[in-house]
C-alpha cells in the first residue's frame, strides 16, 4: 500500500513539474559568431489559437566577450494576410555592473550565456495562419561580435 501511494505521488510530482511545451521555438547559429547587418534570420510558425494569449520571446546566446550590455533589434512580425508590424526591441543582457542576466551554460562553456528576452506579453494573434518574425541587429556596428545564436519562442501565456 505504501509503495502504491509513493508511486502515485511520484507520478503526480512528475506531471506537476513538467511545464507545457512551447507553441514554437527555433534558433539559428550566427555565422562565425559575428552578426553581420545583412544577416536577417526569419522564423515562421502556424497559429491556430486566436483566443488564447501568447508570450513571445527573443532568445539570445552570446559569449562573455560580447562588447555591450544590450542588443537592439528591429523585429518584423508578418501575419497571414501579409500585414507587417516593425518594432525596435532592446534586449538587456547585463546589469549596470556588467553581470550577465542570462544563464551560464555550464563549466565547460563558462563564458557563454543564454538570455530569454520578453518581446510580447499576453499577445493575441488576430487571425489563424502562418506568421513570420524576422530579426535584424540594430546596433551601431555593421559586424556585431559575440552573438552565437538567435531565436524566437512562442509560449501560451500563464496570465
Amino acid at each position: 500500500m505504501n509503495r502504491l501511494i509513493l508511486c502515485g505521488l511520484l507520478v503526480a510530482a512528475f506531471f506537476i513539474s513538467c511545464s507545457e511545451p512551447p507553441v514554437f521555438q527555433s534558433d539559428v547559429p550566427v555565422p562565425e559568431g559575428v552578426w553581420d547587418r545583412s544577416f536577417k534570420p526569419a522564423f515562421s510558425f502556424d497559429v491556430t489559437d486566436t483566443v488564447g494569449k501568447h508570450d513571445v520571446f527573443i532568445d539570445v546566446r552570446h559569449t562573455g566577450e560580447y562588447p555591450f550590455s544590450d542588443l537592439f533589434l528591429f523585429v518584423d512580425l508578418t501575419g497571414p494576410g501579409g500585414r507587417t508590424a516593425r518594432d525596435t526591441v532592446e534586449c538587456l543582457l547585463a546589469d549596470p555592473s556588467g553581470q550577465w542576466y542570462g544563464k551560464g551554460l555550464g563549466f565547460i562553456f563558462a563564458d557563454r550565456y543564454q538570455a530569454k528576452v520578453l518581446y510580447k506579453l499576453g499577445n493575441r494573434f488576430p487571425a489563424g495562419g502562418r506568421y513570420s518574425i524576422t530579426l535584424e541587429q540594430a546596433m551601431r556596428t555593421d559586424k556585431l561580435e559575440g552573438v552565437l545564436d538567435i531565436g524566437v519562442s512562442v509560449e501560451r501565456s500563464k496570465k
